[in-house]
């Protein structure tokens, strides 16, 4: 069996030809990985999946990893943090606002996010898109000049947006609990990552929790960021797409940003979203063992 692409609008890849409620077969989730890597998006639509056939897809992208935002998980499963504008008890349960701005998932940890896999559970009829910028056409697009001067630089990364710090803000990220806030730690990842698996070069971590850079001031750090930011979402490196109720999806945190679209609070199953989002660590198993097999 063979997988068929389309490709999506700027950038990113739809799949159909599977069937995500049943385990894929060894050559078909290569496949899916070789055009997710290659892509950085993939969506596969209209998908029925039970809670653990969700579960046990997203560990073919790595090894799930509970999200920060503890208080936001989903009640039944740790790694499972919701993105939603539903409200119960006046509290919403998932993350609402916090991710109406451009950043990488998971940039302010380490290690990082490698990848989000997400399903659709439910979605408002209006519509509710997701941003996504590519990261890799946008670091080979810069000139020469540029690419060496950023190539070996470490950015410092923690929790926040560093554009907006205002808790209060909709653009601003998920409002942390007093306990969060202690546990914040400062990280350093590599301004230019190149991916793991197909070696490219990608921009990484630009916009959202880069806060630094080291071995240069504060102003002149900001400055290169703010340049590399404003290059990295120019329109021809952005895609959009809507998860509807069933899609899946996965971005490569490595070679993508990604923001989504602020909806108000939910008033009733017409106008609600549920989207399940599951992060991912390292390697995905199939790879990995067969680079622990080669050695």
């Amino acid at each position: 069996m063979r997988i068929s692409t389309k490709p999506l609008p700027g950038f990113g890849m739809e799949i159909s030809g599977v069937d995500l409620s049943e385990p894929l077969e060894p050559d078909v989730m290569r496949e899916v990985l070789g055009v997710f890597h290659v892509h950085g998006l993939i969506v596969i639509p209209n998908q029925e999946m039970t809670f653990d056939r969700y579960d046990a897809f997203t560990k073919e992208f790595g090894a799930q990893k509970p999200h920060f935002l503890d208080h936001l998980r989903h009640e039944n499963h740790p790694a499972i943090l919701n993105l939603s504008n539903i409200f119960e008890d006046g509290r919403p349960i998932g993350v609402y606002e916090g991710a109406a701005f451009w950043h990488t998932d998971v940039a302010y940890q380490d290690p990082p996010n490698s990848s989000t896999v997400v399903y659709g559970r439910q979605w408002p009829e209006g519509g509710c898109p997701t941003y996504f910028a590519d990261q890799m056409t946008a670091y080979d697009d810069l000139p020469v000049k540029m690419k060496d001067t950023i190539d070996h630089l470490s950015v410092l990364h923690h929790y926040g947006n560093r554009a907006d710090m205002n808790e209060e803000s909709s653009t601003s990220a998920e409002k942390l609990t007093l306990d969060q806030k202690d546990r914040v730690e400062n990280v350093y990842h590599p301004l230019v990552k190149r991916h793991p698996v197909t070696g490219r070069k990608a921009l990484y971590g630009v916009c959202g929790s880069s806060f630094g850079i080291v071995g240069m001031p504060d102003e002149e750090a900001f400055d290169l960021l703010d340049e590399l930011a404003a290059h990295a979402i120019k329109p021809q490196y952005v895609t959009e797409y809507d998860f509807r109720v069933g899609d899946a999806g996965a971005w490569d945190t490595f070679s993508t940003l990604h923001k989504a679209t602020v909806l108000q609070p939910a008033t009733g199953p017409r106008n609600s979203r549920l989207l399940w989002r599951i992060s991912v660590t390292g390697l995905p198993p199939m790879i990995e063992r067969e680079r622990t097999t080669k050695h």
